[in-house]
């Protein structure tokens, strides 16, 4: 099993956290960012499993922390999820606009004998485009999303380990 090891050094608890929410319920931007940025996007290999170090100069709350950072990786695994679904949405309707754009142009270049070359032709490049913007989700943005919402999954069920200088 593949673990990556992440490690967060904080004064105290509060750094964890949005300094604009009283409640300390927000995981603070630059903590997320720095996760995000660091750990989430750069490492491709097929990591299975995160550990989160955390060093403090002051006591922590574990129970907070592991149900904050859940809370907020949970959220961003569900926003990737809903541009998942919606990204295949176009996938399917660029597809199936491409093939009945393809199957007006068979009609017309068995049946009519008025419709023009150059008619035909535009026709027949349009299906083609929509058909290859289709394919071109699938092969290339899809999956990139599909791979972000796993580490998002592994990061929600990350072993967090909190180490004090005061315990």
């Amino acid at each position: 099993m593949i673990t990556q090891e992440v490690k967060l050094k904080i004064h105290e608890e509060a750094d964890l956290f949005s300094e604009y929410d009283p409640d300390q319920a927000l995981l603070s931007g630059d903590v997320a960012d720095y996760l995000e940025r660091n750990y989430l996007n750069k490492h491709r290999s097929p990591i299975e499993k995160y550990t989160i170090h955390i060093y403090s100069d002051q006591p922590v709350n574990e129970d907070r922390v592991r149900t904050r950072f859940a809370a907020y990786f949970t959220q961003e695994r569900d926003n990737i999820a809903y541009s998942i679904r919606k990204l295949t949405m176009k996938q399917i309707y660029l597809a199936v606009i491409g093939v009945l754009i393809l199957l007006f142009w068979f009609f017309l270049s068995v049946h009519s004998e008025s419709a023009g070359v150059v008619k035909l032709e535009i026709i027949s490049i349009i299906g083609w485009v929509a058909i290859w913007e289709a394919a071109s989700i699938a092969i290339m943005q899809r999956p990139e999303l599909v791979m972000m919402k796993k580490a998002y999954e592994r990061i929600i069920d990350a072993q967090i380990i909190i180490d004090t200088a005061a315990g």
